[in-house]
């Protein structure tokens, strides 16, 4: 085989290569459609103009990840919800229209509102991102077709996981919460058991 023959088939072999990783990224957004209803448009100047003083928790962090519930190292691919960011994230605790939003750089926002939250949990890391500690908060949300995703985020300071958990307490569709969460709220229940007083 000549030196041009050579060249010719590794050619050929690199191209059938990249047309089967460009097809396997085809069939990983078809798969995971659903998610993009999390991607919002960004707001404009006049969106929170409103906002009543102390409704809205901020923080500001690194938006990890968007991955699929059954396996925490598949990105989605839809509307770059699986590609990492700086972001800032705002919790409207009087808004279930847009309880959680993700304020991206250089991405689309994502918003989950109230009726999408499942539930709230701190790990210790997903794709892209694993921290020593339960540091990273994870966000646990439901699509239209009833899949179950989850939305990382790694705030800044340490005191604001705090904050962003505690503004998110009342709100978590279930009992599915994480121990930690469990025995810090037995310190506020009163004899009859509500924990909101």
């Amino acid at each position: 085989m000549s030196r041009p023959q050579a060249v010719g088939v590794m050619l050929i072999a690199l191209g059938l290569i990249y047309a089967l990783l460009y097809a396997a990224w085809l069939r990983k957004r078809r798969r995971n459609t659903s998610a993009a209803v999390a991607v919002a448009a960004p707001r404009t100047g006049t969106d929170g103009a409103d906002e009543v003083p102390g409704s809205v928790v901020r923080a500001e962090g690194t938006y990890v990840s968007t991955t699929t519930a059954a396996s925490r190292l598949e990105r989605v691919a839809v509307e770059g919800l699986g590609n990492r960011a700086r972001a800032t994230v705002a919790i409207r605790r009087g808004s279930p229209d847009e309880l959680i939003r993700f304020e991206r750089q250089g991405e689309s926002d994502v918003v989950i509102p109230r009726s999408r939250l499942v539930d709230v949990r701190r790990d210790r890391g997903m794709a892209g991102k694993f921290v020593g500690a339960n540091r990273l908060l994870v966000v646990r949300w439901k699509a239209d077709d009833e899949a179950i995703y989850e939305t990382g985020f790694l705030p800044r300071h340490r005191a604001d996981l705090e904050r962003l958990e505690s503004a998110l307490w009342w709100h978590q569709a279930g009992s599915s919460i994480t121990a930690d969460e469990s025995a810090q709220s037995t310190d506020v229940q009163n004899p009859e058991g509500d924990p909101r007083t």
